[in-house]
């Protein structure tokens, strides 16, 4: 009986709402908890320029984060609070900066879109092309020719 009065008062203190609004429950008790999503995006950023992580096309969530010593699910969450994208899609930025820049130092008349999509890490040239579109609003074709253009 003395058990059912300990459970029925801890009830009544949920039901009252004091525990929900309660400051100490917001606060972070794990110290491997990162402070800020941005510090995490910073680092994963820069190592992603530096160690050119996105180049493989076999990169994962699950392998970038064993590469560089992070939690899989502080990044995923990161990501999505700093860009409100899931990872692959902050994968396919630095890859298609990555094409920009090589496009734009191309000095031929004309551009190899297999040899560009597999430089920049990309399976395919129709995912290459698929992913250049959405981001550029025009083929890798026509992002060539406007920049010869100008």
């Amino acid at each position: 009986m003395k058990n059912n009065n300990i459970f029925l008062r801890r009830i009544t203190r949920y039901t009252q709402g004091w525990l929900l609004t309660d400051p100490v429950l917001f606060t972070k008790k794990d110290a491997a908890y990162p402070e800020d999503p941005e510090d995490i995006i910073l680092n994963m950023n820069r190592m992603m320029v530096q160690n050119e992580f996105y180049k493989n096309p076999g990169l994962t969530i699950g392998r970038l984060c064993r590469e560089t010593h992070t939690n899989r699910s502080y990044l995923s969450r990161s990501i999505h609070r700093m860009y409100g994208t899931n990872f692959c899609e902050w994968v396919n930025i630095f890859r298609i900066d990555a094409a920009k820049r090589l496009i734009e130092k191309e000095s031929d008349n004309k551009i190899d879109l297999e040899d560009l999509s597999i430089v920049c890490g990309f399976n395919s040239v129709r995912s290459f092309c698929r992913v250049f579109k959405a981001s550029e609003s025009c083929t890798p074709r026509q992002y060539f020719k406007k920049k010869r253009r100008v």
